[in-house]
């Protein structure tokens, strides 16, 4: 009885984490087909190009407010 509780846990769990990964490949572009360990690094830059476009756009908001 515990066993088939924990089984069933697991199950839920697994199908939970591949839910949100399949998520991620659906916001992360080029990555619908893409193995797990690609995607991981796809996001990874993906964010980081994400927080460069946003203190490029915030020093472009700070120089034209300051003038």
């Amino acid at each position: 009885m515990i066993y088939s509780r924990v089984k069933r846990k697991q199950k839920l769990v697994s199908s939970s984490i591949q839910r949100r990964i399949d998520k991620l490949r659906k916001i992360i572009p080029g990555c619908e087909e893409v193995d797990i360990d690609t995607l991981f690094l796809r996001t990874v830059e993906e964010i980081l190009e994400l927080e460069m476009q946003v203190d490029i756009l915030r020093t472009l908001l700070d120089q034209s407010s300051s003038h």
